[in-house]
């Protein structure tokens, strides 16, 4: 009889069998709520001996039907945040919808939370929601124009239910909370629709979670939204009508290194050229372009990818990012080869993006070869334009910033129309509305071809280009400050590192 019993939980345990403590952690709840289910008949499990066990696959859709997190909400609580960020949801959904989500009272307030901060960022044509468990609570951040604003805090017990709701519709593993994660769900306002890519990762007080937001009807900005003076257009443009090289755009994250490469490819692609684009993940569709998205769990990352398309013909290749040597050999031998490449770097500047290449171990030659012309870009938020005002700058801090962009291209007029932003509703008193692109733009001709063979510094490269009439990030800040564009501190801000 013995034997039996040991055989059948054997048998059990190969079925994924969890004990009542490990089935308690798994649902995020304490073994007396767990015990307290059981007596209620809402969850099932099985006596093996004295002990309780239960199933993962039960435990799984238990979670799926009503995850435990959301009992520990006051409905009252999340009602009055809600009603605090002063959004209408009529005509607001996400897809795909949950058909067994929410369906109790708590786990719907958590869900009209979740819809109201998407909402409210939406609104406020903000990229990211951050949530964040702090020491007292958790709270919720979002970026507008590139700057993080607190948009609420909520009680510590509801974050969990909130960071459960949110995985429900990116289609993660709810009841893991230490290994990181990624997802993706759909969201529709109105007749728009944008793709929420989630993101989660453990802290030290708990898991935090960042929601970016991607609209999908978004139109390729052209030049002069982004700001790109015409000189530095033509330049560009002259790069990317080439038929073979390498152009690449440098910058940092979220500095709109894609929208550029969108921008300028909109202007060369046509039926009569097969290009492709390698993107992480495609974020604007382009007529004309086969765009292939990075796909890692099934073993199609850069490198992969871009030795891949080389065998479907192609004339143009956008590589989303040179990330490892292995795909900056892969966008050098495709370059050199027969093809034109775009691909994007993260450097400080434009002569920086050359010392990254040869630091990642490029022969000087290929790179010398290969290389078209090199875009650096930044954001600088613009003023705004309900409140702007004219601004006196201390002449302590202008003239520093005055020798930098004069040194990079670009002499201050001697009557500069400097603004700033008072603050007012239209701006959220922030004194800033929106973001216009700074830029320098280094075409490779063969003088510095010669500096890049002889590995020059990136001081004589800079130097070299200045000559030849590049303008440099500080110089294009500059001038967007005198001509009343962003103010003269928000350029100093966004390019104290570009040197």
């Amino acid at each position: 009889m013995a034997r039996k019993k040991v055989e059948s939980e054997q048998g059990v345990v190969g079925q994924e069998l969890l004990g009542l403590q490990e089935a308690a952690a798994a649902l995020g709840v304490s073994r007396s709520t767990l015990t307290r289910w059981l007596a209620e008949g809402r969850l099932r499990g099985m006596k093996v001996g004295r002990q309780w066990r239960f199933r993962r696959a039960d435990l799984d859709k238990f979670g799926q039907m009503a995850h435990p997190s959301a009992a520990a909400v006051n409905v009252g609580d999340l009602d009055g945040i809600v009603a605090g960020l002063g959004v209408k949801l009529e005509g607001v959904s996400t897809d795909p919808a949950l058909p067994n989500y929410p369906n109790t009272e708590e786990e719907i307030a958590v869900d009209r939370l979740v819809l109201s901060l998407l909402m409210n960022a939406v609104s406020a044509d903000a990229s990211d929601v951050h949530i964040e468990l702090a020491q007292e609570n958790s709270v919720v951040r979002t970026r507008i124009d590139g700057v993080l604003h607190e948009t609420a805090r909520l009680p510590r017990a509801a974050h969990k239910a909130l960071l459960a709701c949110i995985k429900y519709h990116a289609d993660m593993a709810v009841d893991q909370t230490t290994p990181n994660q990624d997802g993706i769900f759909g969201l529709k306002v109105g007749e728009q629709t944008y793709h929420v890519r989630v993101s989660t990762l453990p802290a030290v007080y708990g898991e935090s979670a960042v929601m970016r937001i991607l609209p999908q009807s978004a139109q390729i900005p052209d030049f002069e939204r982004i700001g790109m003076r015409e000189e530095d257009k033509n330049k560009f443009l002259h790069a990317l009508r080439a038929p073979v090289g390498l152009v690449i755009v440098t910058g940092p994250t979220g500095s709109g290194k894609t929208t550029v490469m969108y921008a300028g490819l909109r202007h060369v692609v046509n039926p009569e050229l097969k290009t492709l684009s390698i993107e992480d993940p495609v974020e604007v569709v382009i007529p004309w372009i086969t765009q292939v998205p990075v796909n890692r769990k099934a073993g199609m990352t850069f490198e992969h990818t871009v030795r891949a398309v080389m065998r479907h013909d192609p004339d143009i290749i956008m590589v989303g990012a040179i990330n490892s040597l292995a795909v900056a050999e892969g966008c050098l031998q495709a370059a050199m080869s027969g093809h034109l490449v775009v691909s994007s770097l993260h450097a400080a500047g434009a002569t920086p993006a050359v010392s990254r290449l040869l630091e990642m171990g490029l022969e000087p030659f290929m790179v010398a070869e290969s290389l078209l012309c090199v875009v650096s870009t930044r954001l600088a938020r613009k003023v705004c334009p309900k409140c702007a005002e004219p601004e006196e700058v201390p002449f302590d801090v202008l003239s520093p910033l005055a020798e930098r962009a004069r040194q990079g291209g670009y002499t201050l007029p001697p009557n500069p129309r400097f603004m700033r932003g008072k603050g007012c509703d239209h701006c959220r008193g922030t004194g800033h509305r929106g973001r216009t692109g700074l830029y320098e733009v280094m075409e490779v001709d063969e003088d510095l071809m010669r500096l890049i063979l002889a590995r020059a510094s990136t001081r004589d490269l800079q130097e070299a280009a200045v000559k030849k009439g590049m303008r440099t990030l500080a110089a294009d800040g500059l001038r967007k400050a005198a001509e009343g564009i962003t103010s003269v501190f928000e350029a100093a801000r966004v390019t104290h590192t570009a040197e």
